[in-house]
């Protein structure tokens, strides 16, 4: 039975396709992965202390419960004939269900919502004086009430204790409402974009190569697709395979050897000048290197040399003492700003064409411009595009803030931020965090004394729990689940809908288990602590310091912010005007970013192995090796996931991937 009546039709697509409509099969094993990943994960990624299931944009969970499904599931459906295996269509349909939702259990949503709504009343002292400072500016619905609610969320007095839902649901309900809006946002800028990055320019995503080729589609008679029969794939999966699973055995019983694939240099680089690059580690991550190998050279190239050239910037700094004024007062956040603003501007410039086309189609309908394979009708998607940033200043206004202009104008940059990090996700890189947060260009911009007491308290949430981690930020999965849905013949308006499912429910589960997880284990005895004692006070530390001490324009930092605009105007044009410039203007907004510690050196290993490739075998070398580097990327996910599995079953699990 197909999924929704109204949607049968099957809709033609600029690409010369029939669009594959989604079944109610793929939705309802879709929701049951939801429910899986949703019920388990907080409690694997901070009691059980596991490898994180989903720590950035290539969420492992999905892809091992991709990989269960098609050589579980498809491989009995063939054997038996039971039931017919599942298409392409709809395994496609169930991934882009999973990565949706894979973060909301923990840092993608509930690991910092929930803790920040009672932090502020948990870590309220009378040394910092919060509750005179800014508890007054709150109404009584925003944030759960009561001292045994907020300490037994952190505590835990009474083990096992019920979660006091009376309490929380006005508070969740707002902070969800809110969630929603801010996620429709994301949805019309991705509807708006998608023809313009896939058809347009062209972009790889690496990210979605992956599940596209698990999710080939067989004759009845073959039990694996062409990328599962490949014997060099399935040699550079056992690699990861091995070297985790003995590193693991170590963990458990000791007399098994480890295999270290960190090193990290912290007790080389102890006096000055030196001590300015710490952290400066050399971890290899197999899925790292594997997902390099499918970017573009000049992209992965430009990664590892930013980050080693931010790295001299701060030796040279600490050398000659520019490190106090600069690197101490904001230089490299707020220099991505400007970046990022110039960057935006730059896309607008490449997609004018675009952008106005779509404009017309939100006004008329006599352009040439069809919107009938979009995820949204255009019209739909420019309008809801303004009603979602005028809902998000207006419920901040109802919550009290002051200035819906001034609400309207943050909310307005973090859709501009949201469209430099999905930019970031389509060339591959997986991992973005993120060294500023949207409000501070605001705060440095007109001051803090102009910016309003009020103002600033009710920023302070959405600045935490939104603006400050974007490793798993929703839009950059709403664009490699657009660009995926060709692969697969998926109707694109169907798909939306199963993610709408897919987040309504992984939202409420997901609130649900931590919930319980927090008021059972408490809070601060779970590991990864400081997201529950450094997370909730972070924005209220720096709300007090700006109280206390107000300030006006601060027209240092928004030199840098200038100084980062230049920079990024310089390499756009270099890049675009000269064909032998090498630097990207990518690596540029990433080596301040702290997951690049972690991961540039896997970088690094994925472009050499890349560049040696192509220079001795070309293009026709290049596409024979990747099966082989998307197998140390299934490897690394199918392990994580396995060893996940035993963790949660023996209570005792070993954390192998540093994110």
């Amino acid at each position: 039975m197909e999924f929704f009546s109204t949607f049968e039709t099957q809709v033609r697509c600029p690409t010369q396709f029939e669009a594959t409509s989604v079944n109610s099969r793929s939705i309802v094993l879709g929701l049951i992965c939801v429910l899986l990943i949703c019920f388990t994960e907080a409690y694997n990624d901070y009691y059980i202390n596991n490898t994180w299931l989903a720590a950035h944009h290539f969420p492992i969970v999905a892809a091992f419960l991709l990989m269960v499904l098609v050589l579980g599931v498809n491989v009995f459906a063939k054997l038996t004939r039971f039931f017919p295996p599942l298409r392409a269509s709809e395994l496609i349909t169930i991934w882009c269900m999973m990565i949706v939702v894979a973060s909301l259990p923990t840092l993608g949503l509930a690991a910092y919502m929930l803790p920040t709504l009672v932090g502020l009343t948990y870590y309220a002292t009378p040394e910092n004086e919060w509750t005179e400072l800014f508890h007054h500016y709150l109404p009584e619905w925003l944030i759960p009430r009561g001292n045994e609610v907020v300490q037994n969320f952190f505590e835990s007095t009474t083990r096992g204790a019920d979660v006091p839902w009376l309490a929380w649901i006005p508070s969740l309900l707002f902070w969800t409402c809110f969630t929603f809006v801010l996620w429709g946002t994301m949805v019309c800028l991705s509807t708006i974009l998608r023809r313009q990055w896939v058809e347009q320019e062209k972009f790889a995503f690496p990210l979605v190569q992956l599940p596209t080729e698990m999710s080939q589609v067989t004759s009845t008679d073959t039990l694996l697709n062409p990328f599962f029969r490949r014997k060099s794939m399935w040699l550079a999966f056992l690699c990861p395979v091995i070297i985790h699973s003995v590193s693991t055995l170590h963990f458990y019983y000791p007399i098994f050897p480890e295999i270290p694939l960190r090193y990290s240099t912290w007790h080389l680089f102890t006096e000055k000048p030196w001590n300015a690059i710490r952290p400066f580690n050399f971890d290899i991550q197999p899925s790292t290197i594997g997902l390099s190998y499918l970017m573009s050279l000049d992209i992965s190239f430009s990664l590892w040399a930013f980050y080693l050239i931010y790295k001299f910037e701060r030796l040279v700094g600490s050398t000659t003492g520019i490190s106090t004024l600069l690197y101490h007062k904001g230089f490299v956040p707020y220099r991505e700003m400007g970046a990022y603003l110039i960057l935006f501007l730059f896309f607008c410039f490449l997609a004018r064409s675009h952008l106005r086309n779509v404009w017309a189609k939100t006004f008329s309908n006599k352009t040439k411009i069809l919107d009938v394979d979009e995820p949204l009708p255009y019209r739909w998607a420019v309008v809801g595009l303004t009603i979602t940033l005028v809902g998000l200043s207006t419920l901040l206004m109802l919550a009290g803030a002051r200035s819906f202009w001034l609400m309207l104008s943050i909310f307005t940059f973090f859709g501009v931020v949201c469209v430099i990090d999905a930019w970031l996700v389509t060339r591959g890189l997986f991992f973005i965090h993120g060294s500023f947060k949207t409000p501070d260009l605001f705060v440095s911009a007109i001051g803090t004394t102009r910016f309003g007491a009020t103002n600033l308290t009710l920023i302070a949430f959405p600045k935490r729990i939104f603006f400050r981690d974007r490793r798993e930020i929703l839009m950059p999965h709403l664009v490699n689940s657009f660009k995926v849905s060709d692969e697969a013949q998926v109707n694109r308006r169907h798909l939306l809908i199963a993610i709408c499912l897919a987040l309504i429910v992984g939202s409420i589960t997901s609130f649900y288990s931590y919930l319980k997880l927090a008021y059972t284990k408490g809070a601060i005895t779970l590991s990864r602590s400081w997201i529950h004692t450094i997370s909730p006070q972070e924005p209220f530390r720096e709300l007090e310091r700006f109280l206390v001490n107000p300030q006006s324009t601060n027209w240092q930092q928004m030199a840098f912010v200038g100084s980062g605009a230049l920079v990024m105007f310089c390499l756009l044009s270099m890049q675009y005007r000269f064909m032998w410039w090498p630097l990207h203007p990518i690596g540029f907004i990433t080596p301040g970013q702290f997951p690049m510690n972690n991961i540039w050196f896997s970088i690094f290993l994925g472009w050499l192995f890349k560049s040696l490739v192509v220079r001795y075998s070309g293009l026709k070398g290049y596409r024979r090796a990747s099966p082989v580097f998307l197998g140390l990327v299934l490897g690394e996910a199918f392990i994580a996931g396995f060893w996940a599995v035993v963790g949660l079953f023996s209570g005792k699990g070993y954390n192998f991937l540093y994110f």
